[in-house]
């Protein structure tokens, strides 16, 4: 299935750099190589545009090959070599500028790829106020950890939705999407990869989108310090499903809008209260510390879910390693993943290896298609 925006990763390392297709390539091999694909706006064909090939591996990046799309939508590219991500750690992809937008095909990391008709989704575009739009929340997932210098570091993933048919492009000086921070939030950061850094901002509190969002749901991961637990959580707007993770050791404190559920493991030797509502409106979250000498409710609940269980662990993730099967769909521990993806953007900044750099990507990559329910 094909995605409308770039993982960073694309965006990081296709740096126009154009590579010459060799010439002298027999034809069987040719045919090989051949990458035969559609461009589509919805089931429609799309007529008119420019699909560019592009190849990314650790020592270079750049465009590879262009050509015009067809009346009926289709194109035909040739790859400059068998794709083989494991032996040659090349990737290949397509991408095609429509209506002002610019959308991506899937990775090709595989020769097998080549017989399937390659798809490049594209949509309608629809510019909205210049203030902006509020989107609803198909899911918000808000860990919070002590640091060692006495803040509170906050991982906040939003899952905004597009429930339309057409990309949001912002006007002029405008903006798609905002969204509010908790009161004294401090040093906020787009994790790696989501949206272009110059598409997003942190100013009076607020995050601010100015990139394009299509259709369907968009993940966005938030990184930003608070001063202390006790806080005021604004979740404006409808929001399906809201939980709050609190990693131990924390003070005793109470939620107040979330419900008491219980304690979880979502990484080796850590735990965390949990904490969560779904179907809200316009809500305010307060944490507040609470005495001392008071029990939080949800350890009354874990021991009688422990009783009932007999003595089973309490709903223990860890590390994702493969998908569980339930009612026919396949899914990750969202939160697991959640942690995972916030870990590998932190080392990001860090990281001077460029092969590191690309697999830490490529692993990213994978989390963030399983946090949107892919393979």
């Amino acid at each position: 299935m094909a995605v409308s925006l770039p993982e960073s990763w694309f965006i990081a390392v296709a740096v126009c750099l154009p590579i010459a297709m060799g010439s002298s390539a027999a034809a069987g091999q040719q045919d090989d190589l051949r990458l035969e694909g559609r461009v589509l706006e919805g089931d429609v064909p799309a007529e008119g545009g420019i699909v560019v090939l592009h190849s990314v591996s650790p020592d270079s990046a750049g465009e590879v090959d262009s050509v015009r799309v067809a009346a009926d939508g289709s194109f035909e590219l040739f790859l400059p070599g068998i794709p083989d991500a494991e032996v040659r750690s090349q990737i290949y992809f397509a991408s095609i500028q429509y209506e002002g937008v610019l959308y991506f095909g899937t990775a090709i990391t595989q020769a097998e790829q080549l017989d399937s008709l390659y798809s490049i989704q594209v949509f309608g575009s629809e510019e909205v106020p210049r203030q902006g739009l509020q989107l609803p929340i198909t899911a918000r997932n808000l860990f919070l950890e002590l640091s060692t210098d006495g803040w509170w570091i906050a991982t906040d993933m939003i899952a905004i939705e597009n429930v339309g048919q057409k990309t949001l492009v912002a006007a002029e000086d405008g903006i798609v999407w905002s969204y509010p921070l908790p009161p004294g939030a401090e040093s906020a950061v787009m994790g790696q990869g989501e949206l272009p850094p110059d598409a997003v901002s942190f100013e009076g509190g607020r995050i601010s989108v100015s990139a394009p969002i299509p259709p369907g749901e968009r993940i966005l991961l938030i990184r930003y310090y608070l001063p202390e637990l006790e806080a005021t959580i604004p979740v404006p707007g409808p929001t399906g499903r809201f939980e709050l993770f609190v990693k131990e050791p924390a003070p005793p404190f109470e939620v107040e809008g979330l419900e008491p559920i219980d304690v979880v493991s979502l990484e080796e030797g850590s735990s965390y209260r949990r904490y969560g509502a779904s179907a809200l409106l316009d809500l305010q979250i307060a944490l507040t510390q609470s005495r001392e000498d008071r029990p939080p409710p949800f350890r009354t609940l874990a021991l009688l879910v422990t009783a009932v269980l007999a003595g089973a662990a309490l709903l223990v993730y860890r590390r994702p390693r493969r998908a569980v099967t339930q009612g026919g769909n396949s899914f990750q521990a969202r939160e697991g993943l959640i942690l995972e993806v916030a870990k590998i953007d932190q080392a990001l900044s860090s990281v001077t290896d460029p092969n590191e750099e690309r697999h830490m990507r490529e692993q990213r990559m994978a989390l963030m298609s399983r946090l949107r329910g892919g393979p």
